[in-house]
């Protein structure tokens, strides 16, 4: 009997150690965590002029948030123009319109969708672009993303087929990777059309509304097609729930939102974009291992960051029409998820 005992309470006293060690290996882990936080957050309030134009810096780890942090005036309330983080939601509202049956696969091609532009030579040139070349960024349309001639489409009164009149093809479709806004906004177009709806009625309905997203805004070209490529207003804390969508593989609260292989497909890699980042379909995957995260950026320091191995969600915004400070806030971003 006393042998029994002294048997159990061996036992007890190794479980218990286990346990403890267990626990403290978990505190360690959040104390560094904390601590990170508490540096980058220093760094974004202090050191100029990221400090004059970093509006938030957010995470959420396990689904809950952890540090929440506004600067500038802004709050959690306040709207962010996303920039170029609209054209990642875009490609998010392709594939659940893809999973819905209103459009058929990727493969399908992008001309019938705009009937209404004129028969010329340069949009029959252009016969051969799909949907899946628009969401790659491999379109092969002549375009420079900084030219003036980018501001005239933009003003233009038919923005989609100005592009598809006006501009030249500098290659065959899907042989090389060139940045162009005005093919995300054909997107939207694509959407709007299979849909029946406006892109953002289409958004707030199998997007927004199901991830309880209800203060947006976004921006409408001259034709009132909603802006495909940037011009999406949006609450940091609602860009947190697009990052937990993805990190749960398209599902919200035990309801799938966009299919598990359109979330695969998304950040599988299709062109080795920059030296730290290679491009899915409208998101941007490191090649970091240590560890590995992928991500939606814009032009002014808005990101969500996704890191799968830690469970994190890292989101920023910035001042939208100032990108002085953009690769410093994405550095910090990456330093922060090295380190935790």
């Amino acid at each position: 009997m006393n042998f029994t005992l002294t048997k159990f309470s061996a036992l007890t006293i190794l479980l218990t150690g286990i346990f403890s060690i267990s626990l403290n290996e978990t505190y360690s882990q959040e104390k560094g965590l904390e601590v990170a936080i508490q540096e980058v957050h220093e760094y974004f309030s202090t050191n100029t002029p990221v400090n004059e134009d970093i509006h938030s810096f957010l995470v959420s780890k396990n689904g809950r948030l952890l540090a929440e942090h506004y600067y500038n005036g802004f709050r959690p309330d306040s709207l962010n123009n996303v920039k170029s983080v609209t054209k990642s939601i875009v490609g998010l509202l392709v594939g659940i319109a893809i999973d819905k049956g209103m459009i058929q696969n990727v493969h399908q091609k992008v001309l019938p969708f705009f009937k209404e532009c004129a028969s010329s030579q340069s949009v029959a040139e252009k016969k051969d672009i799909s949907i899946e070349h628009l969401l790659q960024m491999q379109a092969g349309i002549a375009w420079n993303n900084r030219a003036r001639i980018k501001d005239e489409w933009w003003f233009h009164e038919s923005p989609h087929c100005f592009l598809l009149e006006e501009f030249p093809m500098d290659t065959l479709p899907g042989k090389r990777f060139s940045y162009n806004s005005a093919v995300a906004h054909l997107l939207s177009g694509i959407l709007s059309r299979a849909s029946g709806q406006s892109t953002l009625a289409f958004a707030k309905k199998h997007l927004f509304s199901p991830l309880g997203i209800e203060n947006v805004y976004w921006q409408q070209d001259r034709t009132g097609e909603y802006r495909g490529h940037s011009e999406l207003y949006l609450r940091p804390r609602d860009m947190v729930k697009i990052g937990q969508l993805l990190l749960a593989e398209g599902e919200w609260k035990n309801e799938r939102i966009i299919s598990k292989s359109w979330i695969q497909q998304t950040l599988s890699k299709a062109y080795d974009a920059t030296s730290i980042m290679d491009y899915g379909y409208l998101w941007m995957t490191s090649k970091d291992e240590h560890p590995f995260y992928f991500f939606a950026g814009g032009s002014g320091g808005h990101h969500i960051f996704i890191v799968p191995s830690k469970q994190l969600v890292i989101v920023t915004t910035g001042h939208w029409d100032n990108a002085r400070s953009t690769r410093e806030i994405m550095e910090a971003c990456r330093d922060f998820m090295k380190r935790t």
